[in-house]
């Protein structure tokens, strides 16, 4: 076979557009896969949330007498809303600095990251950094002395 210059540069740019084919494909598609390293989206308001699809967290009583409900798989907390008590209030206890776990200073009324002390108010928002995002928000209810959550 007998290739000059110009036929040997347009096999190389067929090949090139070939192999740019199948991850422009992958790019159009309508959505990707979630990371494992970021957390798990949620409702940014309660308004939002999907009707019906909501997962016991606890009790009220466990609630009143701890002062917040940590879901089994620790990807849900719930406290009292510090400005009306009949209100809940639901976020993903992830730090979204560093992935830490959050914990409820319920003397502060705020969340605390063990890992680099970043506090968020009870709805999640950024107190103190380092953290810089809001924790996601979920909506959260009362059904029958339970706490439900919208997942």
């Amino acid at each position: 076979m007998n290739l000059n210059r110009r036929k040997l540069l347009s096999w190389f740019g067929l090949g090139w557009l070939a192999s740019l084919l199948p991850s422009s494909l992958v790019g159009c598609s309508e959505a990707a896969p979630p990371t494992a390293s970021a957390p798990p989206s949620a409702p940014e308001s309660v308004a939002a949330a999907p009707s019906g699809n909501f997962k016991a967290i606890g009790t009220v009583a466990q609630l009143n007498k701890d002062g917040s409900l940590l879901s089994s798989d620790k990807k849900i907390a719930v406290v009292r809303d510090p400005k009306d008590a009949n209100k809940l209030l639901a976020v993903n206890p992830t730090c979204t600095h560093k992935g830490c776990t959050v914990k409820w200073e319920q003397s502060n009324k705020e969340f605390v990251c063990p890992c680099h002390d970043a506090k968020f108010a009870a709805d999640g928002a950024v107190r103190q950094g380092p953290a810089d995002k809001p924790l996601p928000r979920y909506a959260a209810k009362i059904e029958k002395d339970q706490v439900l959550v919208s997942t």
